[in-house]
């Protein structure tokens, strides 16, 4: 019986263009992240620790990033858990000056041939353990999954793998996604199969017995990514798997809707989004309700200041039906025009149209009230 530590996707140097200034800090959450997992491996006595894919965001990730991954698999290694890696669809080994080309990566093992010709055996206390996993490239991969089939009895036998699994939520038909069933995989008489590619939590069990998981991401990199993230700590025995999760993340994403129906002004609408605050959430909020006058959400996220480690407006709230909208509407000007003409298309559109209308809506109005057309 051996235990392993399985993680995959971590995404280490992704960008995060969206989060402006705060997108270096973003990366450092990842980083600890990784670091973290590191920690859970020598915490829980793991004897593998094994990433199926994406440990970077993508192939060519900046060498200072690259150095600290080498130590931290280094470190594990000196403590004798082994590393086992293999290359993922964003940190592929296509491009010539791909990170695992131009990089070593002392005391781990990185299983990047383009199909398995033979499984990579080590011994872990005292018992032969038989590792399956390759790197995928289109031209000469074509049998790749097929060569993930268990060789013999004797061992424990594990396989890598980065693909899709087909019926899933998260399916994707595309060739490099590798597309695979639960069929394929029993089909594959491994011990356990270490997963990667999709970023939620999912264990494969058919017939009293698991087959195979997908840890997810260890940190939320989108929004969907939410709430608590997990690895997979595996009891592994021949045919014979048990998973558990461990919680790892640093930061945690959430979205969710605030009937903001009732609050007079701008600043009750802020204290009440401010209720919601924490700084280490990254937090999608949609906004509800008849309100009496339009939201202007640079000013709202000007008032909610460092509340948040990062706030997403998404303003639907209902202006149609509003006291600023029944005021302005009977003027003789541009602005009572507008109001009266948009009503009237948004009382006539259907539901998908109407959506569209009513943002347009709210965003003119923004604009009139900016201009002197105060809310009463």
């Amino acid at each position: 019986m051996i235990r392993i530590l399985h993680t995959a996707d971590l995404h280490l140097d992704a960008p995060f263009v969206q989060l402006g200034d705060k997108a270096g800090q973003r990366q450092d959450d990842f980083l600890k992240t990784f670091e973290r997992l590191l920690t859970l491996a020598i915490k829980n006595e793991v004897h593998l620790f094994v990433v199926a894919g994406d440990l970077f965001d993508h192939s060519r990730p900046d060498s200072g990033l690259v150095g600290r991954v080498q130590a931290g698999l280094k470190r594990l290694a000196d403590r004798g858990i082994v590393p086992v890696l293999i290359p993922g669809t964003h940190d592929n080994v296509i491009a010539p000056d791909s990170v695992y080309r131009r990089h070593e990566f002392p005391g781990a093992l990185v299983l990047q041939e383009p199909c398995v010709e033979e499984p990579a055996c080590i011994k872990v206390q005292g018992t032969e353990v038989f590792l399956y996993g390759f790197a995928y490239r289109s031209s000469v991969s074509e049998d790749a999954l097929a060569s993930l089939r268990r060789r013999g009895e004797e061992g424990l036998h594990i396989g890598l793998l980065h693909g899709a699994r087909e019926g899933s939520p998260e399916w994707d038909y595309r060739k490099k996604d590798l597309p695979f069933n639960l069929a394929l995989l029993k089909g594959l008489d491994l011990d356990y199969v270490a997963l990667g590619h999709y970023h939620e939590f999912e264990v494969l069990s058919d017939e009293g017995r698991t087959w195979a998981c997908y840890p997810g991401s260890p940190e939320g990199k989108r929004f969907g990514e939410n709430g608590p993230r997990h690895c997979a700590l595996v009891t592994l025995a021949p045919r014979s798997a048990k998973v558990e999760k461990l919680l790892c993340n640093t930061r945690t994403l959430d979205e969710r809707t605030l009937d903001l129906g009732g609050c007079p002004g701008e600043a009750e609408a802020a204290a009440a989004i401010a209720a919601l605050g924490n700084p280490d959430l990254l937090l999608r909020l949609t906004l509800t309700g008849v309100v009496e006058a339009p939201l202007d959400l640079v000013r709202l996220q000007a008032l909610l200041g460092g509340q948040f480690f990062h706030l997403d407006l998404i303003d639907r709230t209902g202006l149609y039906d509003s006291r600023f909208a029944r005021r302005i509407e009977d003027e003789q000007t541009v602005r009572g025009l507008f109001v009266r003409r948009a009503r009237e298309r948004i009382g006539a559109a259907d539901a998908e149209e109407r959506l569209i209308l009513e943002e347009a809506f709210r965003e003119v109005l923004v604009r009139f009230r900016a201009f002197g057309g105060g809310a009463p």
